[in-house]
């Protein structure tokens, strides 16, 4: 239910007033939720932390695979769409990893490692910005 909320509204939202302000919101929701969760004390607040998180990460599947379709020409969105993939799946294998030495080595607390490593994520929220805002363009490339 919650994911089909999330992507409804990111999509609904995004296209109304465009994908990178609702993206760069969305990922500071995200990593922020994802901050408090790791960090709450249990309780009612670890659980609406939860929801946020789970809701932001359903609304950056949509709104990441959006973006990444109408920024690239259609005879290159496939290959745009396979190599976003090939970057996620490295960048959380590296993400496991960064985790599992900062756990080994510094913190013993996967709680603190995990919120060390989620912390560069906030870079996001503005480099969304550097890429072209593809709501209210035609898709075809003539305009």
């Amino acid at each position: 239910m919650l994911s089909i909320f999330a992507y409804v509204s990111a999509g609904k939202i995004s296209d109304r007033v465009g994908r990178r302000p609702v993206l760069s919101v969305v990922y500071a929701t995200y990593f922020l939720s994802l901050l408090l969760f790791y960090n709450s004390s249990g309780g009612a607040f670890t659980v609406m932390s939860w929801v946020v998180f789970a809701a932001s990460m359903f609304g950056l599947d949509v709104l990441n695979n959006a973006i990444v379709s109408e920024i690239f020409p259609t005879m290159a969105r496939a290959t745009a769409s396979t190599i976003s993939v090939v970057v996620g799946v490295v960048g959380t294998i590296c993400g496991v990893v960064t985790e599992g030495l900062i756990f080994g080595h510094y913190t013993r607390s996967h709680w603190a490692s995990t919120s060390y490593v989620a912390l560069p994520g906030f870079a996001c929220v503005g480099l969304v910005w550097l890429l072209p805002e593809p709501a209210f363009q035609s898709l075809d490339g003539d305009g």
